[in-house]
């Protein structure tokens, strides 16, 4: 028997699977289709555009088609281009003698950016349409052929096939350098509220996964050759191993540390093992026993690591009809604790280890201009406290049909002007962002094994694998889609890195010497005429050139420049 998981891509508030991120649906999926004893091929939707003739012939071969789409919380993507309604229904068109299964948060609605309502997802020509888990709708359906479509797995389940699911990590087009999400709990832990927007809670209460789980689909992923990890997949990491009250979840430190020991110990030969969403709130409500956790955290991560802290408004009437989370002097503090934890460099050159990331959500109820000048004085007061954020990001909000939002919307709509949006926004990317880059990778820090991925003339874009990474232009003709490098930065923009790899003084470009600071056309030109500075072995070697950097009449620039040559 025969099968293939169609890879569309999802994105939710507590889960992403766009490239090179690969989501728990798909290996979960693809541990089902092992159990029952299937063979499973797997393709994204981005090679079946490239790649239609091969694609098809894998669909008309197959005994099943399971596709994995839905995005909740769409944004701009690099890594890929989500799967589309319309390319669906040529999928469920093409020859096949298979059954069609759709499903993935998919179930919630259909649309392809914020700011809209959601359409009730329809057949689209497929066979069966997955309204609770697909793994769990899959798994009946594989057994004895029955579908219901409402299926809920239990972790029990999970615990049997997540790993026999992470050989299909293997059939990515961009293997090894992928990332594996990885679930650690399911639901919303807030105690009988949630945020308007929210789908995360609709499905019930909080549940979380067990260690022995996840350390086990750790392992089984370390041995299928995954080298990058994020715990990305639960509304909360803060609340992960806590102790339940009445009140809300209390963080636990030693129950955090345990959980990334043990990855990493099931994980020996990870590279990169970072995380995604906190809540604010249980910071706020916890500030010790949160800092213990974020001390753990920082204690076992990868340098480059960002915590996601969905703050969407701090306008106190958007706060009030949405049932937000925190207010300005909330979000302040935990923005500061987990810089007090986090915002730490191993060696002078690296990334700091933990970091908050801000999320924040337009077209919610109650919405006004009001709101962005609140916004606004918010993040002109992180500028001037010193603080560092890793990144910002902005998004409108899909309206949903059955949830909160679209009573709160109804009754309360927003009343912010299109313009106003957009201009705050650009307010954002060019007075906040590149202050924010310039604290988390000042000049000379050191970027490690960024995959080249697009040139535009004489720079090179690209990205390394982890938890939002920054969009770096290497700037180097000899740099070829692919390669994986180090570079250093030497500059920023609004929201990416200018950088160079190390260099050779005698073989390097006219064009990679202009990258450096305080470094023009006539400085550059200086250094080259000085050339040759002897080999790569020779001991006065960067003695020349740092004699060099000494005459071209800039104070300090020796020192700062030197790092950056072999």
């Amino acid at each position: 028997m025969k099968a293939l998981i169609f890879d569309g891509y999802v994105d939710e508030p507590a889960c992403f699977g766009v490239p090179p991120y690969v989501s728990p649906y798909v290996r979960y999926c693809a541990g089902v289709l092992a159990w029952h004893g299937f063979e499973t091929n797997y393709v994204t939707c981005d090679y079946w555009r490239s790649n239609r003739g091969e694609s098809d012939e894998l669909i008309a071969m197959s005994d099943i088609v399971v596709v994995i789409m839905g995005l909740t919380v769409p944004g701009r993507y690099r890594g890929g281009s989500p799967l589309t309604l319309r390319e669906v229904e040529s999928i469920a068109g093409a020859k096949r003698k298979g059954t069609l299964i759709l499903g993935g948060p998919i179930r919630s609605g259909y649309a392809l950016r914020g700011g809209v309502h959601a359409k009730k997802i329809a057949p689209c020509g497929v066979d069966h349409i997955a309204l609770g888990d697909i793994e769990a709708s899959l798994d009946l359906f594989c057994g004895s052929g029955e579908w219901d479509g409402k299926e809920t797995r239990s972790w029990r389940r999970l615990e049997e096939i997540a790993p026999l699911g992470a050989q299909v990590m293997a059939k990515h087009p961009s293997f090894p350098d992928v990332i594996a999400e990885m679930e650690l709990s399911r639901g919303c832990d807030r105690p009988g509220v949630r945020c308007s927007f929210c789908t995360e809670g609709a499905g019930g209460s909080y549940e979380e996964r067990g260690l022995a789980g996840i350390a086990a689909e750790a392992a089984a992923l370390d041995a299928a050759g995954v080298r990058a990890f994020r715990l990305g997949k639960c509304s909360n990491i803060l609340s992960w191993g806590g102790d339940a009250l009445s009140s809300g979840i209390r963080p636990n430190g030693t129950r955090m540390n345990g959980l990334y020991a043990s990855i990493r110990a099931a994980a020996p030969h990870l590279s990169v093992l970072h995380t995604d969403n906190c809540n604010p709130l249980t910071i706020v409500a916890f500030p010790d026993e949160s800092l213990s956790c974020l001390e753990a955290i920082a204690r076992h991560n990868t340098e480059g690591d960002g915590l996601s802290l969905g703050l969407e408004s701090l306008d106190p009437a958007v706060i009030s009809a949405n049932n937000l989370k925190v207010t300005e002097a909330e979000a302040l503090m935990a923005i500061r604790l987990i810089n007090e934890a986090g915002n730490v460099r191993h060696t002078p050159d690296s990334l700091p280890r933990l970091l908050p990331g801000l999320n924040f959500l337009f077209g919610l109820a109650g919405e006004s201009r009001t709101g962005l000048d609140i916004n606004r004085r918010f993040l002109l007061g992180l500028l001037d406290s010193g603080l560092a954020v890793r990144r910002i990001n902005i998004r409108r909000a899909i309206v949903f049909p059955g949830t909160a939002l679209e009573r709160a919307a109804a009754k309360n709509p927003p009343r912010l002007k299109e313009r106003d949006y957009r201009r705050w926004k650009e307010w954002v990317r060019k007075e906040v962002d590149p202050v924010m880059l310039g604290r988390v990778a000042p000049d000379g820090t050191t970027l490690k094994d960024v995959i080249a991925e697009e040139r535009v003339g004489a720079v090179m874009f690209g990205r390394a694998l982890g938890s939002y990474p920054p969009l770096v232009g290497i700037v180097s003709k000899s740099v070829l889609a692919g390669d994986k490098l180090d570079v250093l930065v030497t500059g920023r923009g609004g929201r990416s890195l200018t950088a160079v790899k190390r260099l050779d003084p005698d073989r390097c470009g006219r064009e990679e010497l202009e990258a450096l600071p305080g470094i023009g056309s006539a400085r550059a030109e200086f250094f080259i005429s000085r050339r040759p500075y002897g080999d790569r072995d020779s001991k006065g070697r960067l003695m020349g050139v740092k004699k060099t950097l000494d005459e071209m009449d800039c104070p300090g620039m020796a020192d700062r420049l030197l790092r950056y040559f072999s």
